[in-house]
């Protein structure tokens, strides 16, 4: 399905945007300005490091070096020195050194059919070697509006995967990233809608005989923690356990407290 750009990347010296990323897995890299003197630097940065987003995060004055950051959905993100000159890249630091890439799960972004026929976009993160009929956590996002969950690492879809657990993030409507039409079908539709697009999700996983359907258990925090409890009471059936983190339950007194 369509969906709107994640990020820009700039230009080395940070002035200009010269490609955009597109959701997918890796997300797609489009360059915006073929014509431009940093897309061919652009684009060989893309082909060292391929698998993974690649963009410039600053540059001397010169414009003679410049720092690149490389990350994946298994890797946290590298930081590397590149001589614009002779197309050299020398690492300088990793952002958790202590993660290595190669024991961490793939995020596979997906899409289902909603009850009503809207197609739904997710992630799915499978542990390592799994196989079928997995105990599944369902983890919607916080927010909700406007929010999305990245093809990006995560921490926590990692420790579940790590421990044996899919984990099913679902970017129900209401979240961002997919354009005007899915995000205003969220609107005042917390409690139905978007627990409706999380349900048709969970229920998606065990249809392809991904999760089991005696061992699902919902978690989320902030919107994501409502989510949990409301999709307990929507469907008291579907899940083992719900756990909620800082949930957001009363609108009027959250919008009282911080005015």
């Amino acid at each position: 399905g369509a969906a709107d750009a994640e990020d820009l990347v700039l230009s080395f010296d940070r002035k200009e945007p010269v490609a955009a990323l597109y959701p997918g897995a890796p997300p797609w890299e489009r360059v915006l300005d073929t014509t431009h003197p940093d897309a061919a630097r652009l684009k060989s940065l893309m082909q060292a490091f391929p698998g993974q987003v690649v963009r410039p995060v600053s540059v001397t004055a010169d414009g003679a070096k410049a720092v690149v950051e490389t990350y994946s959905d298994r890797n946290p993100g590298d930081y590397y020195l590149f001589d614009t000159k002779t197309m050299k890249a020398a690492l300088i630091a990793s952002r958790q050194e202590w993660i290595d890439p190669e024991q961490m799960s793939e995020r596979q972004p997906l899409e289902f059919k909603a009850r009503d026929g809207q197609s739904i976009h997710a992630l799915l993160t499978l542990p390592r070697g799994a196989g079928k009929n997995l105990p599944l956590v369902v983890n919607p996002h916080g927010g909700p509006a406007d929010v999305m969950d990245h093809w990006r690492w995560e921490p926590e879809p990692q420790l579940l995967a790590s421990r044996g657990y899919a984990v099913l993030q679902v970017n129900f409507r209401g979240s961002g990233g997919y354009g005007r039409k899915y995000f205003d079908e969220g609107k005042q539709r917390w409690d139905s809608v978007m627990i409706d697009d999380i349900t048709d999700g969970a229920r998606w996983t065990i249809g392809q005989g991904i999760a089991d359907a005696q061992r699902l258990c919902i978690y989320g925090g902030s919107y994501g923690g409502y989510a949990a409890l409301m999709s307990a009471l929507r469907e008291p059936d579907l899940y083992r356990c719900v756990i909620d983190y800082a949930g957001v339950y009363d609108l009027n007194l959250q919008r009282t407290e911080s005015d």
